[in-house]
């Protein structure tokens, strides 16, 4: 059975704490125009019971906003627009609403546990790490993370990091390294190989990024927050000891950074598994995007050997077809978990 995620919910104490009574009555007509006149922002941290957030009427300036009486009970998350009333300038701001979103990046603490936790609200794609010392974990993870991607309709860049290893004594050959990567051509937007090393890529991962918001993500000891301080380097991030075995946590808190260029960039702390209980086995063959097209006999196939399923005449890398089967063997308790961050410090 996968194993359940306890750092990564710790990590999520801030979005998943709910405050406040919860049942209260609907508010009035005037109580519901007033909210609607508040000014606009956007969540850009979050920390136990206050935001900071950005008002959308004077950008680059963020201000703290605690939980207004209409809100508590909810959750918001990074990237978030919402309404906030009351004086910024004296500290008094509140979030009175959250507006819809249109993208959101979720995850599961396991992929038993149907309970979902918003990483990133309104980006538009997601950066997945991946070290090119470890890519068999590295990409295992990535097949989730293109997953909750798809799911809730963002694009995906696959970043390769620490390329400098590449031909190195007890490093990858560039050979293994194109190999393990071009099943994923079909599936992502890009795959770009990087170094913080050599300055290789970086360029290429600035200007993919220099527009909308992009959110971060991988497996601790990766790299992320290194890449985070050579492409935002204003940004200060601690960067931890990583050994032959792992990383520790070097980001505890999702945290949306202004990038140099334009853009957003949106850093999340590193997790030992990603978590897709919030889909079936229906679900995740719609976010495979060379399942896209799928076409079945029965409109509620689960692809699990049907008559009439298009699942095994689909064309795709012998690669992704075991993701698939891996990842829907684990979503309905079959299989073990399969994206674990190498051992390592906590």
């Amino acid at each position: 059975m996968p194993r359940i995620d306890a750092d990564a919910i710790a990590d999520a104490w801030d979005e998943d704490d709910p405050r406040g009574p919860r049942g209260r009555p609907e508010p009035s007509a005037a109580a519901r125009a007033a909210r609607g006149r508040a000014a606009t922002a956007r969540v850009v941290a979050l920390d136990r019971g206050r935001a900071t957030v950005v008002a959308e009427d004077a950008p680059g300036v963020p201000f703290p906003a605690r939980y207004g009486g209409a809100l508590r009970g909810a959750r918001v998350a990074v990237g978030d627009r919402v309404r906030v009333s009351g004086d910024r300038d004296r500290g008094a701001a509140r979030l009175v609403e959250r507006l819809p979103r249109a993208t959101v990046l979720r995850r599961t603490a396991d992929d038993l546990d149907h309970r979902e936790r918003v990483v990133a609200a309104n980006v538009d794609r997601v950066a997945v790490v991946v070290g090119a010392d470890n890519l068999a974990a590295g990409l295992r993870f990535a097949d989730r993370a293109i997953v909750a991607a798809v799911d809730g309709g963002l694009r995906v860049l696959l970043v390769v990091t620490k390329a400098d290893l590449v031909d190195a004594p007890d490093g990858p050959t560039a050979a293994d390294l194109a190999a393990a990567l071009a099943p994923y051509e079909g599936a992502v937007d890009e795959v770009l190989p990087t170094s913080v090393v050599t300055g290789a890529g970086l360029d290429e991962l600035r200007a993919r990024i220099a527009s909308g918001w992009t959110v971060l993500t991988g497996h601790s000891g990766v790299g992320k927050s290194s890449l985070v301080n050579a492409v935002v380097p204003e940004a200060d991030r601690a960067v931890g000891d990583v050994g032959a075995r792992g990383g520790r946590h070097t980001t505890v808190a999702a945290r949306a950074l202004p990038l140099p260029g334009g853009g957003t960039l949106v850093d999340t702390p590193g997790v030992r598994s990603l978590g897709l209980g919030m889909l079936d086995r229906a679900g995740l063959a719609r976010c495979f995007p060379e399942l896209a097209d799928l076409r079945c006999a029965l409109d509620d196939c689960r692809h699990a050997g049907e008559p009439g399923c298009g699942l095994p005449d689909a064309v795709l890398p012998p690669a992704r077809r075991a993701a698939f089967e891996r990842l829907a063997a684990a979503l309905e308790g079959r299989g073990e978990e399969d994206d674990a961050a190498p051992a390592g410090p906590a």
